[in-house]
């Protein structure tokens, strides 16, 4: 079936409607489009962006497990430390590894320049504000931005000095900028999400890293539940991916997929799903400490199937 609207993701027009749904904020019927080319999911119509507002942010719209107000506030006390502690040891070892490979000596480690991290959809600061603390990464001083289009971009940038860039100034930005470029539970919200991918190639230094997450919707969970499941929300999550459409979409920028194995991303997915049930969430804590409990919810929804990326070296 041949479709008036191409695919957001490869532009074919070979795509259907996989169902139909009305948002839980928005209460009007939305469309689920399914490309048989590229196994892409998107929904139309697109809200647009004038849901994120500060409503959205407390928690009281369309996604209830947001609470941009306690990260801004005390992001140390949040639940997203065990986030923050995984995708640190992810590219810490990256980096590390690059090193061992003959990219750089311990000696020539010591003097280089700092490490360029760019936070994608930096929302309330929360990991630049992590990394800022921790202050380096593999022996190398970290030098931060970040990119958000929600009100708290500009609290970031006045009142706590970090350098936060809007997308025109990205994308003046000159290319192989950064060293490490974070895009958590982002590239969802973004209704072209090829060109956010495309920029963010062409920002990645050779050897790069792109840390990516996103839903699986693939998952055994999302497979059993379909358009029904709690991810498929259709006001927010306009663009839904699995692993083959996620690694087709990053080498088709330039990009190689990378397999990680997550920890912390996966216990923060359950932890953060409970915050208003908090004795479920203090049981879930205590059998979160058992790595077979933990790598049985990964496998059940999917989270460590979803690639990273990196950018090939040239003649690599």
């Amino acid at each position: 079936m041949t479709s008036d609207t191409p695919c957001r993701c490869c532009g074919s027009r070979n795509v259907s409607v996989k169902g139909r749904k009305s948002g839980r904020f928005i209460r009007r019927e939305f469309e689920f489009r399914h490309c048989a080319d590229c196994d892409f999911m998107f929904v139309e119509p697109f809200s647009g962006f004038a849901i994120y507002d500060d409503a959205y942010y407390r928690g009281e719209g369309p996604d209830p497990y947001v609470d941009y107000e306690a990260e801004y506030r005390d992001w140390r006390q949040t639940d997203r430390m065990l986030e923050f502690d995984d995708l640190f040891r992810i590219a810490e070892a990256q980096v590390r590894a690059a090193a061992a490979r003959g990219e750089g000596s311990r000696e020539k480690a010591a003097a280089s320049p700092p490490l360029r991290w760019l936070d994608f959809g930096c929302g309330a600061g929360a990991l630049l504000k992590y990394l800022q603390e921790r202050g380096s990464l593999a022996g190398r001083a970290l030098e931060l931005s970040g990119h958000d289009v929600g009100s708290y971009a500009e609290l970031l940038k006045s009142h706590d000095g970090f350098r936060i860039l809007d997308w025109d100034e990205l994308s003046a930005h000159p290319g192989e900028s950064y060293d490490v470029i974070s895009m958590i539970e982002v590239i969802e919200h973004l209704p072209d999400p090829r060109s956010a991918l495309s920029l963010v190639s062409r920002l990645l230094k050779p050897g790069g890293l792109l840390l990516l997450t996103t839903g699986n919707l693939r998952s055994p969970i999302a497979a059993r539940q379909g358009i029904h499941y709690r991810y498929c929300a259709p006001e927010i999550h306009v663009s839904l991916f699995n692993p083959k459409c996620l690694s087709h979409l990053y080498r088709q920028v330039g990009l190689e997929p990378l397999s990680v194995r997550y920890d912390g991303v996966v216990k923060f997915k359950v932890v953060k799903s409970l915050r208003r049930r908090p004795t479920l969430r203090r049981l879930m804590q205590a059998a979160l400490a058992l790595p077979p409990v933990v790598r049985a919810i990964d496998a059940a929804y999917g989270v460590s199937d979803m690639p990273c990326a990196v950018k090939p070296r040239a003649g690599a």
